[in-house]
């Protein structure tokens, strides 16, 4: 029987290496040729990136069944329709989880096969009702709402069984590079759920490895939840990480604390909002990548997109037109973006992530202004292809043929 298996798996090599021997077919599909790795795409119930309903809910659904193998639901607590109510509840056993959004999601993923990585239980306050913000709780009140929102979004609709990752944790770290954490009451970097408390670094890491000295006690409270209520992969994710420095190594130290105290992390997703413009070292997200995966960690590309770089607070963000003045400008910007979709698919594939997942793919007006006007995404608002969905589908086959090829030998 073992040898009739290991012939059978030589035959299906030797069938796909044969397909992948022959030319580059642009008319293809991402999916034709993710192999292994699932590429999965941002979707919404509603407004744009909807699946379900609204105007164009009909072509997205086309796009997203011939090109994906995953999806990936984002609703927010307190956006699209969001999980937590509008208005503060009378008390905390009055407080109720709405996740009507989310479970038709999952449900459509189910039904169609997809792999589902759901966006996310816990964030920095932005993300949820200012009512919570402008509220104080005691550590215990905090510990109670989380365990209540994350037991019924896991329980309801029985999506303990249906998504395959829960993205439990997202942006708990200080948005510049120097890999400390968030701080409760600080208007650009509040996050109230620090409120918990601190506990002791157990990684063992020292020196110039050891960004902090103690971690949040809310991370540990909310993986331990999660992983009693699921089986699923359980995520980490950030952004400013991708490519190493100061702030991957504060997420390498978390993971490395709560893997030490006996905490199930299965994964880390590294946000990649990227700029054309901008020089990427590939060879450090290469080295990045193989060191997570050495710590004992799927690693995922979660949330690509590659836009302009007009970072900035308040009246120091900069616009479009500040940048691109001429159609010269956009030839360069679409020269730029095609390379850095491709560079970013290519050594992601090869360094073994498990998931890409883009931010969205088609040239509309993104919820909330996102990248508004930018051209971020990989084609254009009537669906047709723009370079850089041929860059993304010629990075995913000259991986796999190189994969495959390497197979045979």
């Amino acid at each position: 029987m073992e040898r009739l298996i290991i012939h059978y798996s030589i035959i299906i090599l030797l069938a796909t290496s044969k397909m992948f021997a022959q030319d580059y077919n642009k008319d293809a599909f991402l999916k034709d040729y993710s192999g292994e790795m699932i590429i999965t795409t941002q979707v919404r119930g509603e407004r744009n990136k909807a699946i379900l309903r609204g105007t164009e809910a009909d072509k997205n659904r086309e796009f997203v069944l011939k090109n994906y193998t995953g999806i990936q639901p984002s609703i927010y607590p307190a956006w699209d329709g969001g999980f937590w109510p509008k208005k503060k509840p009378s008390s905390l056993e009055n407080f109720k989880v709405e996740t009507a959004f989310l479970n038709e999601l999952v449900n459509w993923g189910v039904e169609n096969e997809f792999h589902i990585m759901h966006h996310c239980l816990i964030f920095p306050n932005k993300y949820f009702p200012s009512w919570f913000s402008k509220t104080n709780y005691s550590a215990s009140e905090l510990e109670f709402i989380i365990e209540k929102f994350i037991t019924e979004v896991i329980n309801s609709n029985d999506n303990k069984n249906k998504v395959d990752v829960f993205n439990v944790i997202n942006e708990i770290f200080a948005m510049g590079k120097s890999g400390k954490y968030r701080v409760s009451g600080d208007e650009k970097e509040d996050c109230k759920w620090m409120d918990m408390g601190f506990e002791q670094d157990m990684s063992g890491l020292k020196g110039e490895q050891k960004i902090n000295e103690e971690h949040p006690v809310f991370v540990r409270k909310v993986f331990e939840i999660a992983s009693n209520l699921t089986d699923a992969k359980l995520e980490i994710r950030d952004f400013n990480i991708a490519f190493g420095g100061k702030k991957a190594d504060g997420v390498y130290q978390l993971i490395k604390h709560l893997k030490n105290t006996g905490v199930r992390v299965d994964a880390v997703g590294f946000q990649c909002h990227l700029n054309a413009g901008l020089n990427y070292n590939y060879e450090n997200l290469r080295k990045n990548i193989l060191r997570f995966i050495d710590l004992g960690v799927e690693v995922y590309i979660t949330e690509l997109d590659v836009g302009l770089n007009l970072w900035g607070q308040g009246d120091n963000r900069k616009k479009v037109s500040d940048v691109i003045k001429t159609e010269a400008d956009w030839e360069w910007f679409f020269e730029e973006q095609n390379k850095i979709y491709y560079n970013l698919v290519k050594t992601a594939k090869e360094a073994g992530v498990k998931i890409i997942s883009d931010w969205g793919f088609r040239d509309d007006i993104p919820y909330g202004g996102w990248r508004k006007d930018q051209k971020a995404w990989m084609v254009n608002k009537d669906y047709s292809r723009k370079g850089a969905y041929y860059a993304v589908l010629k990075a995913l086959y000259d991986t796999e043929k190189i994969k495959l090829a390497n197979s045979v030998e």
